[in-house]
């Protein structure tokens, strides 16, 4: 009984290698329409199924719609209080003197006054400039934000 479940096992890995096999020399369907693309005008059509096109489409009026894309800014004032506001104001007015290239915003999430800077892609490129403001306003960090793609 033992050789009759060796040989069995051995007939279904050889089964299973066979069909892997011959899957894997099957073409793509992709590079088949790829292969037969009109020689004469260069051009090569991609056929693509209408459920992507719908969710492309979809993808392109949400991207639309969103006033930013997600990203980091750099917080540089948050305070409460009686006189939250026009130390928010001095901040920004300071940053601005000092950093004229880098857009700044002001913003109420109450009970606080925010000031936050720059509109940064990626978490590195904040960082770089993290190290420069940091000279000047110590208690800088960096927050994800939606940011303003535009300038």
């Amino acid at each position: 009984m033992n050789m009759i479940m060796k040989c069995v096992l051995l007939y279904f890995t050889l089964l299973i290698f066979a069909q892997t096999v011959a899957i894997a020399q099957e073409k793509p369907q992709i590079l088949i329409n790829l292969a037969q693309n009109d020689r004469q005008s260069g051009q090569i059509v991609v056929m693509q199924p209408e459920q992507l096109e719908n969710l492309l489409s979809m993808q392109i009026n949400n991207n639309r719609q969103q006033e930013g894309i997600p990203g980091y800014r750099i917080r540089i004032f948050s305070g409460s209080g009686q006189n939250a506001l026009p130390r928010a104001n001095e901040t920004r007015t300071s940053f601005n003197k000092n950093f004229p290239e880098m857009e700044a915003y002001q913003e109420y999430n109450n009970p606080n006054f925010q000031v936050f800077v720059g509109d940064f892609r990626t978490k590195n490129d904040a960082l770089r400039e993290l190290k420069k403001i940091q000279r000047r306003f110590s208690g800088a960090f960096i927050v994800p934000d939606i940011i303003d793609i535009s300038k």
